[in-house]
């Protein structure tokens, strides 16, 4: 079938007697018997569905976290002052907040520093330390960043000074000569699952050693919340451990206990219980909001303080940013015109605009993602450079890409992981990338796309969704699933914010059902929505409200006239 967009659906063949086996083993309908099928998920994950699962630290007999724990252990014997240097996105600014608050709880003294997004660029570097000269302590601990920064731990090693990084994204030899570098993806033959990890969770699991060596009966109790917190919003893949960590967190924490979390819901006015998709689409754009706006250290004082009067005036902060990062984005987006819009084989759109932000190009390059549903690519002027931002489909890795591009220096710099990376060209370099892109992705000119099934409008319902919602939380390597449903009428359709469609669909019955189309307006789902009057059949996924709640509503992914 081809839609609207052109693209090409097909349904997902399913191996049925596979199928039926987990239907009968498991008592599972046999829609989730398909889905589980055709996702290859392990007995454990199916296990997970029904049952509570308990995970150990796969860590505490690896080199790398015994040879990190020992020299930590060694500055906290020695009482000396230690400083933490994370990343501007939640991924870094939550694995800081973690060490301090680790620190904090023992009374051991230390300090951390979040570079600025414009003034010292991503990640450390010699000149960053230079900078921070002064403020250095005898150990510096790096996380969500550091896994290319040779010159910047040549330097340090020059002062005498100790390091450890703790990383998760792509990796090459030879590795910065650190005193300790955590990197699951530096080994080849390391465990698929700890390679997905983000640096939050390995930070956690670091953590979780050294509370165990010092005796600490009670580490701080919001660590894997906001380890959920963090995976999420930097998109790994919600499988296996992963997919652990988030749901024991939703169990086992009370969020009502984490008076920040709290109140940002409250001002947000939020009205139902909190779900998966509130990380990555309420919390974590409010705390990525300083990073982008010349603000990143706001969020460590977010996580960290107890002071509730303060947790206050640094939410009330992050969120008028967050609101200035809204409109700003949304007269960007606006403005950026055809002529801005680069196809590489139809696989990767670039989006080349001079006059975007720094600290916009990342939220950018999600829009046009979500969009277009390509990877996306949105590059701006920085300084004498052009700097990119990447946001990418699970078919390409896109962090794998640019670091390959670094090694052949067609870029400056660069690095990332699966679904994200960030980069920097010289001007000149800009139609060789183009070209090497061009030579990385296999044209895929007829765009197919998959659905699990077809479903009858009947089957919809509250029972239907909730059951769909035992595979959650869903994200990349868990997609919602998709569903093809034939025989809509539109009817009341409206704009909301200025960039999604609201409407009601009516079956052959009757029977409305609430529908979103999510950053449609100006596209060819949306035009449909807004003007078209007869029939549509639709792909669609099924949102549930509050994991706690019964509402829920159709998604429309893509029409077929």
């Amino acid at each position: 079938m081809i839609s609207i967009t052109g693209n090409i659906w097909e349904e997902i063949k399913t191996n049925n007697r596979l199928a039926q086996k987990i239907k009968q083993d498991f008592k599972f309908s046999e829609n989730i018997s398909k889905l589980l099928v055709n996702r290859n998920f392990s007995k454990e994950e199916i296990f997970s569905l029904n049952n509570s699962i308990d995970f150990l630290n796969p860590f505490l007999n690896n080199f790398d976290f015994i040879n990190s724990k020992k020299l930590i252990l060694d500055f906290i014997i020695k009482k000396k002052k230690i400083m933490v240097i994370g990343d501007y996105d939640v991924d870094g600014t939550v694995s800081t907040s973690m060490l301090i608050n680790f620190f904090k709880n023992i009374n051991h003294p230390c300090d951390f520093y979040i570079p600025d997004r414009f003034l010292d660029g991503y990640g450390v570097s010699k000149d960053l330390f230079k900078k921070l000269n002064d403020k250095l302590t005898e150990l510096i601990i790096i996380v969500d960043s550091g896994s290319k920064s040779h010159e910047a731990i040549k330097y340090l090693n020059s002062l005498k000074i100790k390091s450890i990084i703790i990383d998760h994204h792509e990796i090459y030899k030879p590795f910065p000569k650190s005193n300790a570098l955590i990197n699951p993806k530096k080994f080849d033959k390391v465990n698929h699952e700890q390679k997905n990890l983000c640096a939050s969770a390995l930070v956690y699991f670091l953590i979780d050693i050294l509370n165990k060596e010092l005796n600490q009966n009670n580490p701080h109790k919001s660590n894997l919340f906001l380890t959920a917190l963090a995976t999420i919003c930097d998109v790994m893949p919600l499988r296996g451990l992963n997919r652990n960590i988030v749901m024991k967190a939703f169990k086992d924490y009370n969020y009502n206990n984490s008076y920040f979390i709290n109140y940002l819901l409250t001002k947000i006015k939020k009205t139902n219980n909190l779900d998966y998709d509130d990380f990555g689409y309420l919390i974590g754009p409010i705390l990525n909001s300083g990073g982008r706006l010349n603000k990143s250290h706001l969020p460590i004082y977010l996580m960290t303080s107890s002071n509730k009067l303060e947790i206050e005036k640094v939410s009330n902060k992050l969120m008028s940013l967050n609101n200035k990062r809204k409109e700003i984005e949304k007269q960007l987006i606006n403005e950026i015109r055809e002529k801005n819009l680069i196809w590489i084989k139809n696989k990767i759109l670039i989006v080349k605009d001079l006059n975007i932000p720094e600290g916009l190009i990342g939220i950018i390059a999600t829009r046009f993602l979500e969009k277009f549903n390509k990877s996306t690519i949105v590059i701006t002027q920085s300084r004498d450079l052009l700097k990119g931002s990447a946001r990418s489909t699970p078919d390409i890795n896109i962090g794998s890409i640019v670091n390959n591009a670094v090694i052949k220096k067609i870029l400056v710099n660069g690095g990332g992981h699966q679904m994200a990376a960030g980069l920097s060209i010289k001007k000149n370099n800009f139609n060789s990338f183009k070209k090497y892109l061009e030579e990385q992705i296999i044209s895929d000119s007829d765009n197919v796309k998959t659905y699990n099934s077809k479903i009858s409008s009947s089957s919809i319902n509250k029972e239907f969704v909730k059951d769909l919602y035992k595979l959650a939380p869903f994200g990349n390597a868990n997609k919602k699933p998709v569903f093809f449903i034939e025989k809509f009428k539109i009817f009341k359709p409206k704009i909301i914010n200025n960039s999604h469609i609201h409407c009601l669909l009516k079956d052959s019955k009757n029977k409305f059902f609430e529908s979103f189309a999510f950053n449609s307006l100006n596209t060819k789902i949306g035009d449909y929505l807004l003007n078209y009057k007869n029939e549509i059949n639709i792909m669609c996924e099924f949102n549930l409200y509050g994991l706690k709640t019964d509402k829920i509503n159709i998604h429309i992914v893509d029409i077929i006239v």
